[in-house]
C-alpha cells in the first residue's frame, strides 16, 4: 500500500499525477489522500513572501519540470487559492477551493480519486484559463463516466463528512512526518517532491512490487 498526498493548489502534483496513476494501472495499490493546500492549512507560511523573492523562482522551476515531463503549463487563471503574490497574504474569502476539494474527495469516495484529480488538475494547470467554468468542470468529470452536477451535488451534501475526511488525511500525513505535496509514503518512508518519485520508484522495484 502507497499512501499519495496530493493537493489541487500544487503543481508539483499535477506533475506527477501520470506517473502515479501509471502505478496504478501495473497493479501497486494507491490510497489517494487528499488535503487542503499549504495555503488554508498554514497561510502564515507565505508570510512576507513575494514575486521576486518566492512566486517568481518557483515558476520558473515549474515551467522546467512541465518541459521534463512533456507537460502543459501555464499559471492558473484562476488561481485556485485567492492570495497576493506581491504580499503572500491570503485572502480571508476563498471561492474555489473547498468545493474544488470537496468535489475531489468525493470522486475519490465514487472510486475515481486520482483520476479525477488528473482530469481536473490538467485544466487548471495545463490550459491557459477556465478551468472553474461550469462546462469545462462537466466535460473533465464526463471523461471518467462521471455527472459533475450529480456529484456536486452529494459533496455539498455531505460537506462536513468530506472535511473531516480531508482533515484526517492532514492528521496522517502529518504523523507520516511531513506536510509536503506531493507526498508519496511506503513503509514509513515519505518521499516528497515529484523529484523524489524515482527513488520512490526503486524501492518498489528493490521488493519485486514492479519490473524494472
Amino acid at each position: 500500500m502507497v499512501d499519495f498526498y496530493f493537493s489541487y493548489r500544487s503543481p508539483y502534483s499535477y506533475f506527477i499525477l501520470p506517473r502515479v496513476i501509471d502505478l496504478k494501472a501495473q497493479g501497486i495499490e494507491i490510497n489517494f489522500k487528499l488535503v487542503y493546500p499549504l495555503a488554508i492549512r498554514q497561510p502564515s507560511f507565505f508570510k512576507g513572501k513575494n514575486f521576486i523573492t518566492y512566486f517568481s523562482h518557483k515558476i520558473l522551476d515549474m515551467r522546467s519540470v512541465a518541459k521534463h515531463q512533456g507537460m502543459p503549463f501555464f499559471i492558473p487563471k484562476p488561481d485556485p487559492i485567492k492570495q497576493n503574490i506581491f504580499t503572500g497574504k491570503v485572502n480571508e474569502h476563498q471561492p474555489y477551493i473547498y468545493d474544488l476539494c470537496h468535489l475531489g474527495q468525493q470522486g475519490h469516495n465514487e472510486g475515481f480519486g486520482i483520476e479525477l484529480a488528473y482530469e481536473i488538475s490538467s485544466m487548471i494547470f495545463g490550459t491557459k484559463k477556465g478551468w472553474n467554468e461550469e462546462q469545462n468542470l462537466i466535460k473533465a468529470c464526463k471523461n471518467l463516466g462521471l455527472n459533475y452536477l450529480a456529484l456536486s451535488k452529494k459533496a455539498k451534501l455531505n460537506e462536513k463528512e468530506l472535511i473531516n475526511q480531508i482533515e484526517q488525511n492532514q492528521y496522517d500525513q502529518k504523523e507520516a512526518g511531513h506536510h509536503g505535496v506531493p507526498g508519496l509514503v511506503y513503509k514509513d518512508q515519505y518521499y516528497f517532491g515529484q523529484d523524489k518519485f524515482d527513488e520512490f520508484k526503486q524501492a518498489l522495484i528493490n521488493d519485486n512490487l514492479l519490473k524494472v
